[in-house]
């Protein structure tokens, strides 16, 4: 992991088209502003994880209902 330093109103660059910049600092609390090109999808951590789970599940319903379709079928 990289760990860089910034204060309120600096920046950093990822790539060429992706800008973080630190907006706000409140004791243990930073506010971060994100300029990315619109078909970049920018989540926090916790609903990224949350939307990776359901999709997971999702694909694995869709194979087990798949399956047992193909079970229904056969007999």
């Amino acid at each position: 992991m990289l760990v860089l330093t910034r204060k309120k109103g600096q920046s950093l660059v990822i790539g060429r088209d992706i800008r973080v910049v630190v907006v706000e600092v409140t004791g243990d609390f930073v506010r971060l502003g994100i300029e990315a090109p619109p078909e970049v999808a920018v989540y926090r951590e916790e609903i990224y994880r949350t939307v990776q789970e359901e999709n997971r599940a999702a694909t694995t319903s869709a194979k087990i209902l798949k399956e047992i379709k193909g079970q229904v079928k056969r007999s």
